[in-house]
């Protein structure tokens, strides 16, 4: 099995993966992991510490099943050498005061997307920059977390990208057209595509919506022609 390049556990039980990824470093052409347990993880500092110690890895895609989103606890690792990884991709619940934690051994990532990244409506955390050159491509679902919080990701971590995607729900926080310019402006300046979905479900949230929405058909938009989705 040593010429093996690609694994893909899918549906496995997390005791059995545990073995099993401990030992991958002894595939030297392994580039490509897609790991998902069947189970509940309780700690998933356990699968990034394996999964960062595969020196050859660049492709990422980790999938594992909480039982409560709000008690899932954030990444919590010292490793002392750099992450191989150019593309993660996390389909789970992850915390956004980890991420200080995550981005520090991945200076090579090129591809970073999350699909459920949660925090408190009142979460304040001091972030310190992490020069992240390759990194070009972000997709955040983003779950309570305000266009504050979001705007310090930004400014620490997302400097050089290029492809900027998320979406929100229930949050007009997102909906300012004046702090989008100037964050675009002053912290994004290679990006070429912005891509945003708001949803909303309430009647006060659809109003504020429509209010605030007008506001990004300027020239600035336009001449961009970046787009915002809406859905009632």
């Amino acid at each position: 099995f040593i010429q093996i390049e690609k694994l893909i556990f899918d549906h496995i039980n997390s005791i059995y993966l545990d073995k099993i990824v401990k030992h991958l470093i002894h595939l030297p052409k392994l580039h490509t992991l897609i790991p998902s347990p069947i189970d509940y993880i309780l700690n998933s500092t356990i699968i990034f510490t394996q999964v960062f110690c595969l020196k050859k890895l660049k492709y990422c895609k980790l999938t594992y099943r909480v039982k409560d989103n709000k008690n899932v606890l954030p990444i919590d690792f010292d490793q002392y050498e750099q992450s191989s990884i150019e593309y993660l991709i996390i389909n789970s619940p992850f915390q956004y005061e980890s991420f200080q934690k995550l981005f520090i051994y991945l200076s090579k990532l090129r591809h970073s997307s999350i699909n459920y990244l949660f925090g408190s409506n009142h979460s304040q955390i001091d972030f310190y920059p992490i020069h992240l050159k390759d990194l070009n491509y972000i997709f955040f679902d983003l779950h309570s977390i305000h266009f504050h919080q979001f705007e310090e990701l930004i400014k620490n971590f997302f400097h050089h990208i290029k492809v900027l995607r998320i979406s929100t729900f229930n949050d007009s926080s997102y909906s300012h057209t004046k702090q989008w310019k100037e964050l675009i402006s002053s912290s994004m300046p290679n990006l070429h595509i912005f891509d945003m979905n708001n949803s909303y479900t309430s009647a006060m949230h659809r109003f504020l919506y429509l209010y605030l929405s007008g506001q990004f058909r300027s020239k600035f938009w336009k001449k961009k022609q970046w787009f915002f989705l809406s859905s009632i």
